[in-house]
Protein backbone atom coordinates (compact mmCIF):
# COMPACT_ATOMS: atom_id res chain seq x y z
CA UNK A 1 0.00 0.00 0.00
CA UNK A 2 1.41 3.68 -0.72
CA UNK A 3 1.96 5.23 2.40
CA UNK A 4 1.18 8.88 1.01
CA UNK A 5 -2.11 7.53 0.09
CA UNK A 6 -2.60 6.82 3.53
CA UNK A 7 -2.69 11.00 4.45
CA UNK A 8 -5.05 11.59 1.82
CA UNK A 9 -8.18 13.14 3.04
CA UNK A 10 -11.48 11.18 1.90
CA UNK A 11 -12.39 13.23 -0.93
CA UNK A 12 -8.93 12.57 -2.27
CA UNK A 13 -9.16 9.13 -1.98
CA UNK A 14 -12.52 9.32 -3.67
CA UNK A 15 -11.03 10.92 -6.83
CA UNK A 16 -8.23 7.99 -7.35
CA UNK A 17 -10.69 5.28 -6.54
CA UNK A 18 -13.18 6.93 -9.36
CA UNK A 19 -10.12 6.45 -11.65
CA UNK A 20 -9.42 2.76 -10.57
CA UNK A 21 -6.89 2.86 -7.57
CA UNK A 22 -6.85 -0.14 -5.96
CA UNK A 23 -4.33 1.28 -3.27
CA UNK A 24 -6.73 4.53 -2.73
CA UNK A 25 -9.95 1.78 -1.85
CA UNK A 26 -7.92 -0.46 0.46
CA UNK A 27 -7.10 2.55 2.39
CA UNK A 28 -10.58 4.39 2.30
CA UNK A 29 -12.16 0.71 2.89
CA UNK A 30 -9.77 0.25 6.25
CA UNK A 31 -10.71 3.65 7.16
CA UNK A 32 -14.03 3.07 7.38
CA UNK A 33 -15.54 -0.65 7.59
CA UNK A 34 -15.37 -0.09 11.64
CA UNK A 35 -17.29 3.15 11.90
CA UNK A 36 -20.11 1.49 9.02
CA UNK A 37 -19.83 -1.42 11.07
CA UNK A 38 -20.62 0.35 14.45
CA UNK A 39 -23.68 2.33 12.61
CA UNK A 40 -25.33 -0.76 10.91
CA UNK A 41 -24.76 -2.61 14.48
CA UNK A 42 -26.45 0.46 16.32
CA UNK A 43 -29.36 -0.23 14.06
CA UNK A 44 -29.42 -3.87 13.07
CA UNK A 45 -28.23 -5.06 16.58
CA UNK A 46 -26.92 -8.51 15.14
CA UNK A 47 -22.97 -8.67 14.41
CA UNK A 48 -23.32 -10.70 11.33
CA UNK A 49 -26.07 -9.02 9.39
CA UNK A 50 -23.76 -5.71 10.51
CA UNK A 51 -20.17 -7.12 9.24
CA UNK A 52 -22.46 -8.05 6.05
CA UNK A 53 -24.15 -4.88 5.49
CA UNK A 54 -20.99 -2.91 6.16
CA UNK A 55 -19.09 -4.68 3.68
CA UNK A 56 -21.67 -4.65 1.10
CA UNK A 57 -21.96 -1.19 0.97
CA UNK A 58 -17.86 -0.67 0.36
CA UNK A 59 -17.56 -3.68 -2.28
CA UNK A 60 -20.79 -1.58 -3.77
CA UNK A 61 -18.28 1.85 -3.96
CA UNK A 62 -15.95 -0.11 -5.78
CA UNK A 63 -17.89 -2.41 -7.88
CA UNK A 64 -19.63 0.94 -9.16
CA UNK A 65 -16.32 3.50 -8.04
CA UNK A 66 -16.30 4.58 -12.64
CA UNK A 67 -19.82 5.97 -12.13
CA UNK A 68 -20.82 6.82 -8.45
CA UNK A 69 -21.74 10.73 -7.52
CA UNK A 70 -20.91 11.64 -4.24
CA UNK A 71 -22.48 15.66 -3.71
CA UNK A 72 -22.12 14.96 -0.13
CA UNK A 73 -18.57 14.34 2.14
CA UNK A 74 -17.59 10.77 1.48
CA UNK A 75 -18.16 9.66 5.03
CA UNK A 76 -21.60 11.11 5.56
CA UNK A 77 -22.56 8.94 1.96
CA UNK A 78 -21.23 5.98 3.19
CA UNK A 79 -23.21 6.08 6.24
CA UNK A 80 -26.15 7.10 4.19
CA UNK A 81 -25.89 4.00 2.31
CA UNK A 82 -25.22 1.55 5.44
CA UNK A 83 -28.71 3.44 6.78
CA UNK A 84 -30.18 2.58 3.39
CA UNK A 85 -28.78 -0.93 3.38
CA UNK A 86 -30.07 -1.78 7.08
CA UNK A 87 -33.60 -0.49 6.17
CA UNK A 88 -33.85 -3.10 3.83
CA UNK A 89 -32.44 -5.92 5.67
CA UNK A 90 -34.92 -5.05 8.60
CA UNK A 91 -37.72 -4.71 5.31
CA UNK A 92 -36.97 -8.14 4.42
CA UNK A 93 -37.22 -9.80 8.08
CA UNK A 94 -40.21 -8.33 8.18
CA UNK A 95 -41.49 -10.32 5.00
CA UNK A 96 -40.06 -13.62 6.00
CA UNK A 97 -41.57 -13.26 9.27
CA UNK A 98 -45.23 -12.83 7.65
CA UNK A 99 -44.38 -15.34 5.66
CA UNK A 100 -43.42 -17.81 8.52
CA UNK A 101 -46.70 -16.73 10.27
CA UNK A 102 -48.57 -17.38 7.40
CA UNK A 103 -47.09 -20.77 6.89
CA UNK A 104 -47.93 -21.58 10.13
CA UNK A 105 -51.72 -20.54 10.00
CA UNK A 106 -51.49 -22.82 6.98
CA UNK A 107 -50.65 -25.55 8.47
CA UNK A 108 -53.14 -25.09 11.40
CA UNK A 109 -55.57 -24.44 8.87
CA UNK A 110 -54.20 -28.12 7.17
CA UNK A 111 -55.16 -29.96 10.40
CA UNK A 112 -59.02 -29.55 9.88
CA UNK A 113 -59.28 -30.65 6.34
CA UNK A 114 -60.03 -34.45 5.41
CA UNK A 115 -57.58 -37.18 5.31
CA UNK A 116 -58.26 -37.17 1.77
CA UNK A 117 -57.68 -33.30 1.21
CA UNK A 118 -54.41 -34.02 3.44
CA UNK A 119 -53.10 -36.90 1.48
CA UNK A 120 -53.68 -34.45 -2.06
CA UNK A 121 -51.85 -31.83 -0.44
CA UNK A 122 -49.01 -33.93 0.85
CA UNK A 123 -48.49 -35.01 -3.11
CA UNK A 124 -48.88 -31.55 -4.28
CA UNK A 125 -46.01 -30.47 -1.67
CA UNK A 126 -43.61 -33.10 -2.35
CA UNK A 127 -44.18 -32.14 -6.12
CA UNK A 128 -43.29 -28.93 -5.62
CA UNK A 129 -40.57 -29.60 -3.43
CA UNK A 130 -38.92 -31.90 -5.90
CA UNK A 131 -38.44 -28.53 -8.39
CA UNK A 132 -36.46 -27.18 -5.70
CA UNK A 133 -33.14 -27.28 -5.80
CA UNK A 134 -31.08 -29.42 -3.29
CA UNK A 135 -29.56 -26.34 -0.89
CA UNK A 136 -32.60 -24.64 -1.09
CA UNK A 137 -35.07 -27.09 -0.19
CA UNK A 138 -32.50 -27.94 2.95
CA UNK A 139 -32.39 -24.28 3.59
CA UNK A 140 -36.21 -24.26 3.69
CA UNK A 141 -36.98 -27.32 5.99
CA UNK A 142 -34.36 -26.41 8.24
CA UNK A 143 -35.76 -23.10 8.64
CA UNK A 144 -39.74 -23.86 8.32
CA UNK A 145 -39.60 -27.62 9.72
CA UNK A 146 -36.64 -27.54 12.16
CA UNK A 147 -37.48 -23.79 13.40
CA UNK A 148 -33.58 -23.26 12.94
CA UNK A 149 -32.49 -19.06 12.32
CA UNK A 150 -30.82 -18.45 9.30
CA UNK A 151 -27.38 -17.83 11.31
CA UNK A 152 -28.21 -21.17 12.37
CA UNK A 153 -28.71 -22.42 9.28
CA UNK A 154 -25.79 -20.48 7.06
CA UNK A 155 -23.37 -22.09 9.80
CA UNK A 156 -24.33 -25.79 9.12
CA UNK A 157 -24.39 -24.99 5.31
CA UNK A 158 -20.97 -23.75 5.78
CA UNK A 159 -23.13 -20.70 3.29
CA UNK A 160 -23.23 -16.92 4.30
CA UNK A 161 -26.32 -15.99 5.91
CA UNK A 162 -27.22 -13.57 2.72
CA UNK A 163 -26.86 -16.54 0.72
CA UNK A 164 -29.28 -19.00 3.30
CA UNK A 165 -31.41 -16.13 2.66
CA UNK A 166 -31.71 -16.38 -0.96
CA UNK A 167 -31.97 -20.31 -0.96
CA UNK A 168 -35.55 -19.53 0.85
CA UNK A 169 -36.61 -16.87 -1.58
CA UNK A 170 -35.52 -19.17 -4.18
CA UNK A 171 -38.06 -22.13 -2.62
CA UNK A 172 -40.66 -20.15 -1.58
CA UNK A 173 -41.38 -18.59 -4.77
CA UNK A 174 -41.33 -22.08 -6.11
CA UNK A 175 -43.48 -23.15 -3.62
CA UNK A 176 -45.99 -20.40 -4.18
CA UNK A 177 -45.86 -21.26 -8.15
CA UNK A 178 -46.97 -24.68 -7.73
CA UNK A 179 -48.74 -25.15 -4.60
CA UNK A 180 -52.92 -24.03 -4.61
CA UNK A 181 -53.93 -21.05 -3.15
CA UNK A 182 -56.79 -22.01 -1.07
Amino acid sequence: MNSVTNNYSEDELFLLIRQGSEAAYTVLYDRFLDLLFLKAFSILDDTDEAKDVAQEVLIWLWDHHASVQINTGVKAYLIGAVKQRCADVIRKKANRDNRQQMYASLSASITGTSPLETKELGHQLQAAMALVSPTSRKVFIMSYIEKKQMKEIAAALNIKVQTAKNHMQQALKILRQHLPKN
